[in-house]
């Protein structure tokens, strides 16, 4: 390969390109500015419910245009591919896809950068090894379904494999270092839009007359503090949900089907992310009010920052990644009391203009382009 041949970054994402918008969608768009990049889905079983789409059976693995800079590769699996007997045979099938791409493709392969509690590291494909830890994968693995020795196993795997580990909160890094005492994390937190976006509104001109509603933006799941919004709605807040319902504990199903169908709450379910923030932009209050768990706490919720964004006021829960930010406009809450208190507050609160273009100019030092020029620096380094 060329020296001069443009440069490529795999990017093995812990969701399909089609699934809801997480960390490795808006990482990948980001760098995909600096680098072409090659999304590798999660793998795709050949029958049953989820094969939909799935790529011919041979060679086994199928390449396609996402948009510019970023291409996407699909690779058939076997069913119960999740299960111990066939998961490195399915390893094995992933990293085959990905070499026999990489041998077709124009590109200098730079980097591999892993964002999944699945999958490994591919064998034989060189570049800067960069895993991404973007949650306490084994405090959460059964809500997402996995196997809680699995994940942990996979994960000391990948640790012990990377020439970089990040994490998106110092609450993880624990996690790293209990299982490689000599691994140092680098610290590459979430991001957010840019408020001058493609189909948002500029920061230029005056602010948007807010409706006085409290925003709630994101998957619907585990994650929630369900008393907390309650406690909420009891309080007459009125409330706008967008996001799509991700929830697997029936309990936790139960009581969303309660909140979601209270009055004053309104559920737009999953929108095009332009007009999410569109709405946004005129709600007087976003919202982050995650449970009290392991999980969350090493956790840094994309919408936090989406809110300041779009200009808005923000009450969250008291989570590390919400002091992390040490912001003035993250109003953190430290008991329910204090959060209805806080929210209820930001709802009768006039604020000049000034304030809003102050909370944008704060979010635009955290956008997915900073992060990944963060991330591209990590990748420069090691060449």
């Amino acid at each position: 390969m060329s020296a001069d041949a443009p440069r490529l970054v795999v990017m093995i994402a812990g969701s399909r390109w089609e699934n809801t918008r997480g960390t490795d969608h808006r990482l990948a768009e980001a760098l995909a500015k600096r680098a072409s990049v090659l999304w590798v889905d999660p793998p795709t079983p050949i029958f049953g419910p989820a094969a939909s789409g799935r790529p011919p059976l041979r060679p086994g693995y199928a390449l396609d245009g996402i948009k510019p800079g970023m291409l996407r590769l699909r690779v058939a699996a076997p069913p119960g591919f999740t299960k111990p007997v066939l998961r490195d045979v399915v390893k094995a099938l992933v990293g085959r896809a990905i070499r026999a791409t990489l041998r077709e493709l124009p590109f200098e392969h730079c980097a591999t950068i892993l964002l999944s509690p699945r999958e490994v590291f591919p064998v034989g494909i060189g570049g800067r090894k960069i895993l991404h830890v973007t949650d306490d994968w084994v405090a959460g693995s059964a809500m997402m379904g996995l196997s809680q020795q699995a994940v942990s196993s996979t994960l000391h795997s990948n640790i012990d494999e990377a020439d970089t580990v990040c994490i998106v909160s110092p609450s993880l890094g624990a996690l790293i270092t209990d299982r490689n005492p000599g691994c140092v994390p680098v610290i590459l937190p979430n991001g957010c839009l840019s408020s001058s976006g493609s189909g948002q509104r500029s920061n230029s001109g005056a602010a948007p007359e807010r409706r006085a509603v409290a925003a709630l933006v994101g998957q619907l799941n585990e994650r929630l503090d369900l008393d907390l919004l309650d406690q909420l709605v009891a309080s007459g807040v009125e409330i706008e949900v967008i996001g799509p319902r991700r929830e697997r504990d029936p309990q936790v199903r139960r009581r969303l089907d309660t909140f979601l169908a209270s009055e004053g709450v309104s559920w737009l379910g999953e929108i095009d992310e332009g007009d999410a923030f569109a709405r946004m932009q005129t709600a007087a209050v976003g919202i982050t009010p995650y449970a009290d768990t392991v999980f969350n706490r090493a956790s840094f919720p994309i919408k936090t920052l989406d809110y300041l964004a779009a200009g808005m006021q923000v009450v969250s829960t008291d989570l590390p990644s919400a002091r992390w930010l040490n912001s003035e406009w993250v109003n953190i809450a430290d008991s329910a009391t204090n959060f209805v208190h806080m929210v209820r507050q930001a709802l009768a609160a006039q604020e000049p203009d000034q304030f809003v273009a102050a909370r944008r100019s704060f979010a635009s030092q955290h956008t997915w382009d900073a992060r990944a020029r963060q991330l591209m620096a990590m990748i420069d380094k090691g060449d």
